[in-house]
């Protein structure tokens, strides 16, 4: 059991309300995704935001990561969901790549119950998947805490679909949407500084 906490005595920094908690950081920018814990020094993942995409005929795949671009592949195009300002342009394939950069590296994928999922059951010839319960499935950062960066340009439109993207897709139990500049003042250690956008 815990000990009670002292009002007097203030939590570390990896404590919140008597509880360690292990929030992420992620900071999507036009040339890498970085991501990490909060409280260490150098970010665990770093991933190109360049990403690979295998076109064949109606079928398209993304492909991420350092090998998805320096591979060379027939029929495989190069491109970005960031614009040069720091912008997202496409948000589902930005989606798609800050969940890659978090999954990779930091959280691994949730395994599901070995009696539920699908390799034990008896076949009876049936291949139909039952769609029931999908909804219901672990969604990769419901564990996590996670601040997020932003460009001090970015509008208002943007900001709600990022908090739309980490509360409703990955269900984060808490989310902060930062902006990179007030953030690089933090860093310096000089938080009361005047931050100009």
């Amino acid at each position: 059991m815990a000990a009670a906490q002292s009002s007097s005595i203030a939590p570390s920094n990896q404590e919140y309300g008597g509880d360690e908690i292990s929030a992420l950081v992620l900071d999507p920018g036009y040339s890498s995704v970085r991501a990490g814990f909060a409280g260490e020094d150098v970010p665990k993942s770093v991933t190109p935001t360049y990403y690979g995409v295998l076109s064949s005929g109606p079928d398209r795949k993304c492909l991420f990561g350092d090998q998805s671009i320096y591979t060379p592949a027939p029929n495989i195009s190069i491109e970005n969901p960031m614009s040069k300002d720091g912008t997202v342009e496409d948000w589902d394939t930005a989606t798609n790549l800050w969940e890659y950069a978090i999954t990779s590296r930091l959280t691994n994928a949730k395994p599901g119950n070995p009696m539920t999922n699908g390799l034990n059951d008896k076949s009876n010839g049936d291949m139909d998947i039952e769609m029931e319960g999908v909804e219901e499935q672990e969604k990769p950062l419901e564990e996590n805490p996670l601040l997020m960066t932003e460009t001090g340009w970015n509008s208002g439109k943007a900001r709600e679909k990022a908090i739309e993207i980490a509360m409703e897709n990955w269900a984060c139990p808490a989310f902060w949407l930062a902006r990179n500049g007030v953030l690089a003042a933090y860093v310096v250690s000089i938080p009361p500084c005047v931050h100009m956008i």
